[in-house]
């Protein structure tokens, strides 16, 4: 849940002093939620949930592309609201065979 979200983000930004990054899209409700921990402050990257797509794999993308966010010198909040949202939309926009779904990375 959130709250243990909060607790776990906080914990592992002074523990480890660094930028934490939370994915939520396995909690309930309409909205994946993200939480970003850095520099004492907690930063929320929501979008709507996809249902009845499978999301194996959109871990790697979302973190491949952060990273090419920042080689492109965004800031981090700025690569992660466009990841989330890159992300998002190859989930929905998703190939689908037979019973077999795959991100569309070509959004």
């Amino acid at each position: 849940n959130r709250e243990s979200m909060h607790r776990a983000g906080k914990g592992l930004e002074r523990e480890f002093g660094t930028a934490i990054l939370l994915k939520g899209g396995h909690l309930p409700g309409p909205d994946a939620v993200d939480l970003l921990f850095a520099d004492g402050q907690v930063t929320e990257f929501s979008s709507p949930f996809v249902r009845g797509v499978s999301t194996h794999g959109t871990g790697c993308t979302y973190s491949a592309a952060i990273t090419a966010g920042l080689a492109c010198r965004l800031s981090l909040e700025e690569a992660i609201r466009r990841a989330k949202k890159f992300v998002t939309q190859s989930i929905r926009n998703h190939f689908h065979w037979g019973n077999l779904h795959a991100l569309n990375h070509s959004i």
